[in-house]
């Protein structure tokens, strides 16, 4: 259930940057409602002309009509170089211009640089968000390393509570209030306790923060990126685990018969 986080800065240019030499075609995934639509498109280049670092991609495409993607839609860019297949996160930043080898000049869209890329053959594991009237509360507590080699938390230590983003299979993406979120950085390991249902008992996992950003909504919290460690190490995980592919797989399924219903 592991899935292989590229976090080095000189390793993630490179991947990236080899790419966009060879002008990689590019998946483009965004998610609408919590179905998640793919477009074709084109990795160009790096740009560091601008203020911050951005990358630039063809306008994408479906079925060879361009798609309009506003400023701070949120994707996932998939793409390929040779056998290693990689994918990240982004934000659209604006629109430009791009000039081709043969002088002539294509729109083209900017996106946000990825601090990380991940390397897992395209994502095995599909996210969803839980419904807005059924929302997801995630309690948090931080792990501390012991010098035996042993994992430990403080039991007294208060949980952080959290509101789920969104859930996958491979982990989940919380939304923290910045004040609660300086003491958690990349790597911390913390104890996951949630319910998917009222009813249900709590699903209770070891994740790490892979990564996390500014919320694109509000600017006073961040969204962090946990992925699920340690699941094989007992029964107990891996049918957690089974519970939460169930639980994608019935929400997927409730915002396909919405859409058809709205076609």
């Amino acid at each position: 259930m592991k899935l292989n986080i590229i976090s080095d800065p000189s390793i993630v240019y490179e991947q990236l940057n080899q790419a966009c030499s060879l002008n990689a075609p590019a998946d483009i995934r965004i998610f609408k409602g919590r179905i998640a639509h793919t477009y074709k498109s084109r990795l160009y280049e790096i740009d560091e002309r601008t203020r911050e670092r951005c990358v630039v991609i063809d306008i994408p495409t479906e079925e060879g009509r361009f798609v309009a993607l506003p400023r701070g839609t949120e994707i996932e860019v998939h793409f390929a170089t040779g056998s290693e297949r990689f994918l990240f996160e982004a934000s659209v930043q604006g629109k430009s211009t791009f000039s081709l080898a043969n002088g002539s000049k294509v729109r083209v869209l900017l996106i946000s640089y990825p601090q990380v890329l991940e390397n897992s053959q395209r994502r095995a594991y599909y996210r969803v968000s839980p419904p807005s009237s059924r929302p997801i509360l995630v309690r948090m507590t931080t792990f501390k390393y012991k010098k035996d080699g042993k994992w430990t938390y403080d039991e007294r230590l208060e949980a952080l509570r959290v509101q789920l983003v969104d859930i996958s299979a491979g982990g989940i993406a919380v939304r923290v209030p910045k004040g609660q979120s300086r003491d958690i950085s990349t790597d911390t390991r913390l104890k996951l306790a949630f319910k998917l249902a009222p009813e249900e008992d709590e699903i209770k996992l070891v994740g790490m923060v892979k990564h996390s950003r500014d919320d694109f909504v509000d600017r006073t919290m961040r969204i962090m990126g946990i992925q699920f460690v340690d699941v094989e190490d007992s029964p107990e995980g891996i049918r957690y685990i089974d519970r939460i592919f169930a639980y994608v797989a019935d929400i997927q399924r409730e915002e396909l018969a919405a859409t058809r219903g709205q076609s």
